[in-house]
């Protein structure tokens, strides 16, 4: 088995990635002089070699970005308008909307070798999972998520819906920049809502969200290996 740093006696399972996972930055800020200026954000992905998993992470890192600000923004809409055709357009537009990466820089990456055996051959394979952790001021922050909203609301069929929905800026900078743990409980279930839901969008030829979704079953299918090894958890 290998992993980041194991030849400068570095863990397998680091603490600050295990906080991470569930939400939780104060150690990862720690360990690399993030200071409280600054948002973190993480992507994830798992390959066959070491440098292409490092590579895949980053590429990684726009779609967990979009999927995380869909999520969001998708709740606020069906919240604040209390309309199931608005919330439908607000989803679609988050779906095609993108993100501005400006001013997200990496802090660093952690890769571990992961074998799996299969139960009824017995033959192994080895992959690599690779984290990329990054920073971001929290102005520029506020700017992905002003300029994720400013191609999403135009798409609600309604200006006063509109105005309502450019007001949730506040709660969506709230639910994405603010450090908040999970139990182990509680991102595993999120995790796994987050696969089955892409599994069916992806499985709907007739939802514009089938594209998006197929790929991002990738990454998903790679944070949920990486927390249950993180986590020390039979999946």
């Amino acid at each position: 088995m290998d992993w980041s740093n194991r030849n400068l006696d570095g863990e397998a399972k680091p603490e600050w990635l295990k906080k991470l996972v569930k939400g939780n930055d104060t150690l990862v800020r720690q360990e690399f002089g993030i200071t409280a200026d600054y948002v973190v954000k993480y992507s994830v992905a798992s390959t066959k070699t070491r440098d292409s998993s490092m590579a895949a992470s980053r590429v990684n890192y726009n779609a967990m970005r979009a999927e995380e600000l869909k999520t969001k923004v998708v709740s606020e809409a069906a919240a604040t308008l209390n309309n199931d055709g608005y919330t439908e357009a607000t989803s679609n537009a988050a779906t095609l909307a993108k993100v501005d990466l400006s001013g997200h820089e990496l802090v660093t990456q952690f890769y571990q070798e992961v074998l799996t055996v299969n139960k009824e051959t017995g033959s192994q394979s080895k992959e690599f999972l690779c984290y990329s952790v990054y920073k971001i001021s929290k102005e520029n922050w506020a700017n992905t998520l002003k300029g994720f909203l400013s191609q999403v609301i135009p798409a609600i069929p309604d200006s006063e819906a509109q105005v309502k929905m450019a007001q949730t800026i506040q709660s969506l900078y709230n639910d994405t920049a603010v450090s908040k743990e999970k139990s182990d409980t509680e991102i595993l279930k999120e995790i796994s809502e987050k696969l089955d839901n892409a599994q069916a969008a992806a499985s709907n030829p007739a939802s514009p969200q089938t594209s998006q979704a197929a790929s991002d079953l990738d990454w998903m299918k790679a944070l949920e290996t990486g927390v249950g090894i993180l986590l020390d958890v039979a999946l």
